[in-house]
């Protein structure tokens, strides 16, 4: 029997997350475009991916679409702002849809464990430019756990 899962307020408020390597090594995940979604569709051969070119930067990004777990689904955009950086962004979201993210981000795509940061759009926007780090160890639940405490420290903002 599966131990249930204590929720907090936080993991029905959907926002969205911006994983990313860390600022100070930004190439640590080697990443292109291609090679994302190479990736991603190995890990999840049903994904959606399509590819467009971004009116920012005029280099190519992906929108993608993904079942990570049985009825979780996620949508984002994977780009490299700069070359082998990377920016994935997971568009409205909870905090067990963005932990299954980054688990598989963790496993499937970075190469180390260690080498995956996080932040959120309402984050951003409030002027708060911390970089939290996913758990380089752990399962689902110490990441869900974290994304949420993210959330919940701008709910009161």
């Amino acid at each position: 029997m599966r131990e249930q899962q204590e929720l907090s307020e936080a993991d029905a408020i959907r926002s969205t997350f911006i994983f990313h390597p860390p600022v100070d090594d930004a190439a640590a995940w080697q990443m292109t475009v291609e090679g994302f979604v190479h990736a991603l569709t190995a890990a999840f051969p049903e994904a959606f991916t399509k590819y467009r070119t971004s009116g920012l930067r005029r280099n190519s990004v992906v929108d993608f679409e993904v079942e990570v777990q049985p009825e979780t689904w996620v949508e984002g955009v994977a780009s490299t702002p700069v070359e082998n950086s990377a920016v994935i962004t997971v568009v409205g979201a909870t905090a067990a849809e963005a932990a299954h993210f980054a688990l598989w981000l963790r496993s499937g795509l970075v190469p180390r464990p260690d080498l995956i940061r996080f932040s959120s759009e309402r984050a951003l926007d409030s002027g708060d430019d911390t970089e939290w780090q996913i758990p380089a160890g752990g399962g689902f639940e110490e990441i869900r756990s974290l994304v949420a405490e993210h959330v919940e420290a701008l709910d009161g903002e």
